[in-house]
């Protein structure tokens, strides 16, 4: 039930597909691409966190 409320919510808050950029009409692949590569930037530094997260610490005091 929850999930579907998200769903909703998300629906009505992102931006349409193929929307204006500096009066120009951006195309729905464009659009679609630029927002696939957010989402892909975002997951390989999440990634990347996790991976140093997982690694042993090493102290150098004595």
């Amino acid at each position: 039930m929850m999930s579907t409320w998200k769903k909703v919510l998300k629906f009505l808050t992102d931006e349409p597909r193929g929307f204006n950029a500096d009066g120009r009409s951006l195309g729905l692949g464009l659009a679609t691409a630029q927002a696939e590569a957010q989402q892909r930037a975002t997951a390989e530094v999440e990634d990347f966190l996790r991976s140093r997260a997982a690694e042993p610490r090493t102290t150098t005091s004595s």
